[in-house]
């Protein structure tokens, strides 16, 4: 997501602004170079970052702060005050850092600043392969590389697409609120730009730690210096007659929510098995398309084991 808006609010930083403007611990949304930006006071210091968080474009003016960092208000993904850097999930992007300047009781942002390459690592191993292509896998793919790892990295997924938004599906994908096209972590020219391979539709069948390969389920083995498994979950299954006929659907991939949402099309009814994050999400998302919803929990309350 952009950090640039349209709609620019707040004090024009550039121009400068008054130091006492914003307490310790607070915060104060203006712009500065036609960009949002998010000045946040920590004792004497101040620092200055993109305002618009990278993951769905959240305000973090809206945020918390603790310590040097800002939390987004929509999905909790955490931001380095002091670099911008994204140190929490769901955000896999850094948001912009500025240059302060104090001149009296007043502070000016005069600049963006530029991050500087990760150095290689002194020790680190001859390649790396990731089993699982998820949010989890993805990230330490990207980690890695922002930490200056160089050598070959893996990313192996099962799915036949490469790494996107799970919790999406639930959402509002599901919905109809959201197109498809926000549903990709990276486009495929990034996993390029950062020699990522990529290996789709393909599992892992066994992992041989003495001689340090997989074998994947083409037959294919492959080596690797680390190993690194971020193979999540997988939906409990009923086991119960009847639970594989046309009409029963399960959601864990993209595939999946692409056939409830057909199904969805000429249905009247749905009846959702599981009351906690997921099996609400969903119930949300298909009401969004006037469906009528029937929630299944073994529990008294929805969402009770976690309340």
């Amino acid at each position: 997501m952009a950090e640039a808006s349209g709609d620019l609010e707040g004090p024009d930083f550039e121009k400068g602004c008054e130091v006492d403007k914003v307490a310790d611990g607070e915060m104060l949304v203006g712009h500065a170079f036609g960009e949002a930006i998010l000045v946040a006071r920590r004792r004497a210091e101040v620092f200055a970052i993109g305002a618009t968080c990278t993951h769905y474009g959240g305000p973090l003016s809206k945020g918390l702060m603790v310590d040097c960092t800002v939390r987004c208000p929509w999905h909790h993904a955490r931001f380095d005050l002091r670099t911008g850097e994204a140190i929490a999930a769901p955000a896999l992007t850094d948001v912009s850092c500025w240059k302060i300047e104090k001149r009296g009781q007043q502070f000016f942002v005069t600049g963006k600043i530029d991050k500087k390459p990760a150095r290689r690592p002194k020790s680190s191993p001859a390649s790396v392969v990731i089993v699982g292509a998820g949010a989890a896998g993805n990230a330490a793919a990207e980690m890695l590389r922002r930490e200056g790892y160089d050598g070959p990295i893996t990313l192996i997924g099962a799915d036949k697409f490469l790494p996107y938004d799970r919790p999406n599906l639930s959402k509002d994908y599901l919905a109809g609120t959201a197109p498809e096209e926000w549903i990709p972590l990276r486009p495929p020219e990034f996993y390029r730009e950062q020699n990522i391979d990529t290996v789709t539709n393909m599992s892992v069948t066994l992992i041989d730690p003495k001689g340090k390969r997989v074998v994947l389920s083409n037959g294919h083995s492959l080596g690797y210096g680390a190993l690194l498994l971020a193979t999540g979950a997988e939906p409990v299954r009923l086991g119960i007659p009847g639970d594989d006929l046309p009409h029963v659907c399960y959601l864990r991939t993209l595939s999946d929510s692409r056939r409830i949402i057909e199904k969805a099309k000429s249905a009247k009814r749905a009846v959702v098995i599981g009351a906690s994050f997921i099996g609400l999400e969903v119930a949300a998302s298909l009401r969004e398309r006037k469906i009528e919803i029937a929630v299944v929990g073994k529990h008294p309350q929805p969402l009770e084991k976690i309340l």
